[in-house]
């Protein structure tokens, strides 16, 4: 037999016993998450009867009357734009009787966040250096299934569980099934899982099309430095694949647009929740906490809940608005708003008041944005009175050393970082950034990027070295079957 044959011989064996190996590590990593989600998840049973969100209200409205929206005090069904469609929609699968089961959301959020270890494991498979072997992917999901974020938020009636596995089963997608589909249909395939995390957080929209560009540019770029004809070549070639996602994405929020001017009477694209997060965190009291500060270095946003609430006894858009006294929240509003007040023209109002406070105060706005982005990426949680300062500081450090992670692992990577194979990875970074930069921010508004950020921390993962090939035959008789 030649060198090359032995060689070649060696290679498949290694092939077969890594193959066997990922397996049974994907196998391990299943059982893990299961427990672990699911004892956090059984342990907070209590916790899903609360509804921080209206997730819970509309998915039992729906699933009793068959429309997507709140139930009046009166029985009637009132249909809603003010929360993305996806989640309530699983959630509502589940309903009997007219109530939503604490232990069916609990069981939701543990197949979801097993999900979410797993596919951040086979994606990792495939982006992750070689020689990180299966030891860098199990790193990935295990960053995953003990994330102190993802964990506290599978205790809530909220959307991260659902966004993160979404966001996990993408990079999945474009790690190992991108190439294997040609054109227009690899396209589909992706505008349909983004178009998915648009219905559960519209956020993505922005991740979608910034994919989309960064594909476009990225291939094209490679291939510039032949001539201009095969750089045009090139161009044309990908443009099926960049139209298809875009024409999916299209359809897709067409169609809830036609919803919202069906059910609430304007075409909303989007939810109409968007003008409340800009102005929360744009108006002139945060911007005040932001020069002055407070007694215990936390903002309250009392003060400005109550000035919202009375948002239709004078013009929000105006100074004199947010400087005078308005003593106690509005708890009910006047009949004659309601009668003319829509989902749409509220969010427009908040939207409105918004852009007066930033078009006023531009320097607290770009000085502000900065801060946002701060809340998004800080590593410790705010030290709020229902959390203890050990456990503030534990996942503190925890989220520091991820954080040193990934930054070795930008380094190991280094170019390739910036390759077709990373794009999704780095573009949910940009979009997170730029849309919560303006938009409402904390920590929490980072949590679907928990798989890309453990992907990027499992790259930094040290190169095992290559074993002699006499360790490898003396278990070749053990792993044969494997193959």
């Amino acid at each position: 037999m030649t060198a090359n044959a032995k060689e070649s011989d060696a290679d498949t064996f290694m092939g077969r016993v890594m193959r066997c190996n990922s397996v049974r590590v994907g196998f391990f990593l299943a059982i893990g998450a299961l427990l672990v989600r699911g004892g956090v998840c059984w342990q907070s049973l209590e916790k899903y009867r609360d509804d921080p969100d209206a997730y819970r209200s509309i998915a039992e409205t729906l699933g009793t009357k068959g429309v997507l929206g709140l139930t009046a005090e009166n029985g009637q069904a009132i249909a809603t734009a003010f929360r993305p469609p996806l989640y309530p929609t699983l959630l509502s699968w589940f309903v009997q009787d007219q109530q939503l089961p604490s232990t069916a959301v609990a069981c939701l959020h543990i197949l979801m966040g097993v999900a979410t270890v797993l596919f951040t494991y086979c994606a990792a498979v495939s982006m992750l250096p070689r020689d990180a072997r299966f030891w860098g992917p199990a790193l990935a999901a295990i960053l995953v299934m003990v994330d102190p974020l993802l964990l506290q938020q599978s205790r809530l009636v909220m959307t991260e569980t659902l966004a993160a596995m979404l966001v996990s089963v993408t990079l999945w997608w474009w790690a190992c099934c991108r190439h294997k589909l040609h054109g227009a249909l690899s396209g589909m395939t992706l505008g349909t899982l983004m178009s998915l995390a648009f219905l559960a957080r519209p956020t993505f929209v922005v991740w979608a099309f910034l994919l989309v560009f960064a594909t476009l540019v990225a291939d094209t770029w490679t291939f510039k430095t032949g001539s201009g004809r095969d750089w045009k070549k090139r161009l044309w070639s990908g443009l099926p694949f960049s139209l298809a996602v875009v024409a999916v994405l299209v359809v897709v929020i067409g169609a809830w647009a036609l919803r919202n001017l069906r059910a609430v009477g304007d075409p909303v694209w989007a939810t109409t929740h968007g003008g409340y997060t800009l102005l929360l965190g744009n108006n002139p009291y945060f911007y005040d906490f932001l020069q002055n500060g407070s007694a215990d270095g936390r903002w309250d946003s009392e003060a400005f809940q109550i000035a919202y609430s009375h948002r239709y006894d004078g013009d929000p858009k105006t100074r004199d608005f947010w400087q005078r006294d308005w003593g106690e929240r509005r708890l009910v509003q006047d009949p004659a708003v309601v009668a003319v007040v829509s989902e749409r023209s509220d969010d427009l109002l908040a939207y409105n008041a918004a852009k007066g406070v930033i078009s006023r105060q531009p320097k607290m706005f770009l000085w502000s944005s900065g801060v946002r982005v701060v809340r998004l990426w800080d590593p410790f949680p705010n030290l709020l009175r229902e959390r203890s300062a050990w456990g503030v500081t534990l996942i503190g450090s925890y989220n520091c050393c991820l954080y040193i992670g990934m930054l070795i692992g930008c380094i190991r990577l280094g170019r390739s970082f910036f390759s077709v194979k990373w794009l999704p990875v780095w573009t949910l970074f940009v979009t997170l950034t730029l849309v919560h930069a303006v938009y409402w921010s904390n920590i929490r508004m980072r949590a679907p990027a928990v798989p890309a950020m453990a992907l990027l921390a499992s790259a930094a993962v040290s190169p095992l070295r290559q074993r002699g090939r006499s360790a490898i035959q003396s278990v070749s008789d053990r792993d044969e079957k494997c193959g």
